[in-house]
């Protein structure tokens, strides 16, 4: 495989993949891919994992935990020598009905959003796509709908429209369930409540988007 092609840090992606993945005998969380490439933000990893997956690199399968891979023969240089490592590593899954549940988001204060490793079952369009469902927590987005215990969907885009319900990732690793509005020099995290007031976020203090919700679903 020539990653000469790629721009620097996928080739870091690329690498710390095979490198964890002979170190453990597993592929790694994009949590663990994170930590050892030396990032706070999970999304990062995300988009450079996604961004590979298309041109071809690994196989991944988003909200299915292990699923990483590099499916290629891969050229390192170590110490001035070269190595050919070919990293085919599968494990058999049985893909639950439903999408992924990537855990709990936050609707109102910002909290850390941690996998779940389960499935909400759901027959229709989003089954089998690259949605997945966060259980909701609070109610600063109660205004739109969107109760404590709900569960949203959401579709991954880190580039919203401005007014869209988005998951968003800020600077010190926690998830917030907002509308998000791009301002001068920074965006707004509104919410829908009128009780609560909205996040300010500087440009240079950094956010992510996940993505955005496309539907909410409530168990009766």
């Amino acid at each position: 495989m020539d990653l000469d092609c790629l721009p620097p840090r996928q080739r870091d992606v690329i690498r710390s993949i095979v490198e964890l993945t002979e170190e453990n005998g597993y592929p790694p969380t994009l949590a663990e891919l994170a930590k050892a490439l030396g990032l706070r933000n999970r999304m990062t990893v995300h988009q450079h994992v996604a961004a590979l997956k298309k041109k071809g690199y690994v196989h991944w399968e988003p909200g299915l935990n292990r699923s990483l891979r590099v499916v290629s023969q891969m050229t390192t240089q170590t110490g001035g020598r070269t190595t050919e490592t070919t990293i085919e590593y599968e494990e058999t899954y049985t893909e639950p009905a439903g999408i992924p549940l990537a855990g709990t988001i936050a609707a109102g204060r910002p909290i850390d959003a941690i996998e779940s490793g389960e499935f909400l079952a759901m027959d229709g369009q989003y089954a089998g796509t690259d949605c997945f469902a966060l259980k909701v927590k609070g109610d600063s987005m109660i205004e739109d709908g969107i109760c404590d215990g709900d569960f949203v969907i959401i579709k991954p885009n880190p580039s919203p429209r401005n007014g869209e319900i988005v998951v968003a990732l800020l600077d010190d690793g926690t998830a917030t369930l907002k509308r998000i509005f791009k301002e001068k020099g920074g965006f707004r995290l509104q919410p829908a409540n009128s009780q609560l007031a909205p996040i300010f976020i500087d440009a240079r203090d950094g956010l992510s988007v996940q993505g955005v919700v496309v539907a909410l679903f409530r168990k009766m």
